[in-house]
Order: C-alpha cells, then sequence, then structure tokens
C-alpha cells in the first residue's frame, strides 16, 4: 500500500468529482450521458470510488491450492466437444485433441456408443471428462457405469461432470421430471466415493444462450437448486449431499464486466444458498463450467464470432470458472481450423496473457465490486418473488419463467434489429463483396415447454438471410 503522504494534493471526494464532470458536460445531463443500465436493472455510474463500498470484499479461492509445487496459482481446465458418430474418429479426434492444448472433453452421448473404444488410450486420471447426455438418459448412465465396471475405474481416476439433473428431462420432453429424480439419486449413491465427479450439473447457461439476462440465469437456476433439493429430500438425499454432488455450468455473454461480476456473485450465492439448508461448503470447493454464449453470436459475418469467444472466455475464467468450455458458432459442424481456434484460446489467455498468475485478478476493483454487490441483491430479490409465487416447478409449469425469458430475448433482439443496440457484422460495419462470410439461416421453432438457445441478431438473420 502506498503511503497517502507521499502525494501532496489533497483528497477529493467522489461528490466533488461529479461536481467537476458536470461542468464539464457544459448543461449535457450528467445522467442521461454517462450512466447506463445493465440488464435493465443495474445502473452504472461512470467511475467509483471507495465510497461506493461499504466494505472491501476478500479475494475469492476458486479452487483448491495446486497439488503439484511450482504450479501457477490459478488452474482451470481447456474442455472441447466431441461428437461421437464413429468411435474410432472420435478416438483420434479425442488423442489429438489432448495432444495439443485441450485439458478436459465434454462427450455428447446418446447411450448407444462403445465408451471404451472411444476414450481408449485416454488417460482420465490426468483430465477433466464431462459427459452430455443427448439420448435416453436411463441408457446413457448404464452405459457410464458399465464403462467404469469394465475398466474397473478407481474413483480417483475420473474427474468431470454430468451435464444434466432432472430439470433438463422438462425442458427437452415437457416431462420425465419424476423419473429424473430417481436416476439422480441413483446416480448420487452410485458415484459417492468419486469425490471429483459431479453426477449431476445445474444448467445455468439453458436460461443466457435462451436470451436470459445475467439476474434472470442466475435466479432461475438457484430455483431450480431449491427444487432439487425439496425432491430429493423424500429420497433420503440430504441438501449437503445435493451441494457435494452439484457442479454448475454458465454462459458467459459479451457484456464484459457484468459477466465476471455475474460468475463470482453465481459463487457466492451458491455458498449462501447452502447455508440456509445448514450445508457447509467452500468457496474453493465449487465447481463451476464458463461457457462462450451462442446467444451473443452472430450467422451474419461469421469470423466476428472469433472475437466475442476470446473476450468471453476472459471474463468466465477473471470471474473464477475452473473448467473454460469455448463453443465453436457452428457447434458439431465447425471446422477442424475453427475447432482449433476455440481451443487455442485458452491456451492464449494462459502462456501470453497471464491470466494463470493470479487467483483473482478482479479483487480490490471498486466497479466490480460494487456491481457484484448490486448483482446479488437483484438475485436474491428475484428469487425470493420466485418462491413467493410458488417456486421453480410451478413457474415452469404454468409457463412464466418461459414467457419472462421470451419476453426479454424479444426486447434483445428488436434492439438490434432498429441498430438501438450494435452487434459489428450484423447491424454495423457490414462485410461485403468477396469479404462475406455468412452461415446458413435456419429458423427457431420452439415448443411451448421448451427455452431453445437464439441469437440477439436472430431478426437480423432473418431480414438478411432467410431468402439469401
Amino acid at each position: 500500500m502506498i503511503n497517502n503522504d507521499f502525494y501532496t494534493f489533497p483528497q477529493s471526494s467522489k461528490e466533488a468529482w461529479i461536481d467537476q464532470v458536470k461542468k464539464d458536460l457544459k448543461g449535457k445531463d450528467f445522467e442521461e450521458t454517462l450512466t447506463s443500465v445493465i440488464w435493465d436493472t443495474i445502473k452504472t455510474q461512470p467511475f467509483y470510488t471507495n465510497e461506493d463500498l461499504d466494505d472491501s470484499s476478500p479475494q475469492f479461492n476458486f479452487h483448491q491450492d495446486p497439488k503439484i509445487p511450482g504450479m501457477s496459482p490459478r488452474i482451470w481446465s481447456n474442455l472441447v466437444s466431441i461428437f461421437p458418430e464413429n468411435e474410432k474418429q472420435a478416438n483420434q479426434e479425442i488423442l489429438h485433441a489432448l495432444q495439443t492444448g485441450a485439458e478436459g472433453l465434454i462427450l455428447n452421448l446418446d447411450g448407444t456408443k462403445n465408451l471404451s473404444q472411444i476414450l481408449k488410450g485416454v488417460h482420465t486420471e490426468f483430465i477433466s471428462t464431462n459427459f452430455l447426455p443427448t439420448g435416453e438418459t436411463a441408457l446413457f448412465f448404464r452405459e457410464l457405469k458399465e464403462w467404469i465396471k469394465d475398466l474397473s475405474l478407481k474413483p480417483t481416476m475420473l474427474s468431470g461432470a454430468i451435464l444434466w439433473n432432472p430439470c433438463d428431462e422438462l425442458f427437452q420432453r415437457g416431462e420425465n421430471f419424476d423419473a429424473g429424480i430417481n436416476l439422480v439419486a441413483e446416480a448420487i449413491n452410485d458415484f459417492k466415493d468419486f469425490r471429483e465427479f459431479y453426477p449431476m450439473t445445474i444448467d445455468f447457461a439453458r436460461y443466457a444462450n435462451a436470451g436470459a439476462t445475467g439476474i434472470q440465469e442466475l435466479c432461475f437456476g438457484l430455483g431450480e437448486i431449491i427444487e432439487l433439493i425439496d425432491k430429493l429430500s423424500k429420497k433420503a438425499i440430504s441438501p449437503t449431499q445435493v451441494f457435494e454432488n452439484l457442479a454448475f455450468h454458465t454462459a458467459v455473454g459479451d457484456s464484459h464486466f457484468a459477466e465476471i461480476a455475474k460468475v463470482k456473485a453465481l459463487r457466492k450465492l451458491i455458498v449462501e444458498l447452502a447455508g440456509n439448508y445448514g450445508a457447509k461448503i467452500q468457496m474453493e470447493d465449487i465447481h463451476i463450467i464458463t461457457s462462450t454464449s451462442s446467444f451473443s453470436k452472430s450467422l451474419l459475418d461469421k469470423n466476428t464470432n472469433l472475437i466475442r469467444q476470446t473476450y468471453e472466455a476472459m471474463a468466465g475464467i477473471l470471474g473464477g470458472g475452473n473448467s473454460l468450455w469455448v463453443n465453436p458458432a457452428e457447434g458439431k459442424n465447425a471446422s477442424v481450423l475453427e475447432n482449433r481456434i476455440a481451443r487455442n484460446v485458452s491456451s492464449i489467455l494462459q502462456e501470453e496473457s497471464y491470466l494463470d498468475k493470479v487467483m483473482d485478478p478482479a479483487a480490490g476493483s471498486f466497479y466490480l465490486e460494487k456491481l457484484q454487490k448490486e448483482l446479488e441483491k437483484s438475485v436474491v430479490s428475484s428469487l425470493q418473488e420466485l418462491e413467493k409465487d410458488g417456486g421453480w416447478l410451478k413457474s415452469f409449469e404454468d409457463r412464466t419463467l418461459h414467457e419472462k425469458i421470451r419476453n426479454t430475448r424479444e426486447a434483445a433482439q428488436k434492439r438490434v434489429l432498429s441498430n438501438s443496440s450494435i452487434k459489428v457484422g450484423a447491424n454495423i460495419y457490414l462485410a461485403k463483396g468477396e469479404l462475406e462470410n455468412h452461415l446458413p439461416f435456419e429458423p427457431i421453432v420452439e415448443k411451448d415447454f421448451q427455452l431453445l438457445p437464439s441469437r440477439a441478431t436472430y431478426f437480423v438473420e432473418e431480414k438478411s438471410l432467410k431468402n439469401a
């Protein structure tokens, strides 16, 4: 800390600075000119001082100290998506990815594949192995347990998560919630010895990718947790067991600083929610997967998505993600080059930007700490309102949850269409002639129970590409 006596200038209050700014504005309104609103709720000022904070927040620990001496203090896993249509080809793709920067996998499985072939030659004890069920969930769990049994896999040889929880069944099929509760209760018992493997994941990202604000994303995601605790308590699963077996997946969008605050707020809110149930968990024991958002991407001038991926990944790491999942805009249809670029983002942020050298670089920022506190207040208020109205399951069943997110999504899409919200390559600085490089447009059709991934530029794409 620098001694204040070193400076000969008198200290100025924030109010004095604002008075000076108003003079410099020469009649322009301070509020309209320099303040803004994040996620339709949180008002932000043009600058912050220590006067904006009641007290300074301590540095967060996003994970336990490294087990190997000499390692950087900040660690995360670089995840890549694998779609195993052909088992041998998938195995080759996995081995290549792990040899060229990947540190973990997202395996999209329908329950009919040979996991032993897909993961042949893969040392799961050294990577993060995550599974995303895409077919019948019961088949997937059977496939996973058979693979573990066939290999006699020790609990210490598997880390990662199953990116699924019973609420997913409702969004995918509109039913099977009770069957999902039975499956996850069984999984918690089956994987009780696998201390670094989480048999269910709360998918906060589903809301963000469908167009929700960060406040809505955290509110409805935490609402899912409350609902699961209530249902699993009837299966003799305690709240502590629930939290110990949960991973958390959040999508990071293009509101850079707000997303950093959001991921940090998520970690803190999980600890507070667990405490309300008498479950004592530490911040560093929470496993958060941060992925790049689909809602921020565009089919127009697809190469602009590469820039978006990078600063979203950076926000995910600064916010405290334990795993980074950079999603190519084209998903399973991404080219070899696009997959390579997505895989290399983490390496660049680590090896060239040195984001692994400090545990919590955002700590001490007046702006980010104030933003995080305001975000936490807004989420808690929204969550209390959700519970007052009957809880997450009721809001799903009467579709008020869907209505709120669809209204938010449509408002964001209309802002882009009217140019009141800027999207480079979509509604400003458009690529023309030989530089045009758009992705094909397909209409998004949702059933009433679904919340499908969408894009802020959807209306612009519909107008520009539908008849192209």
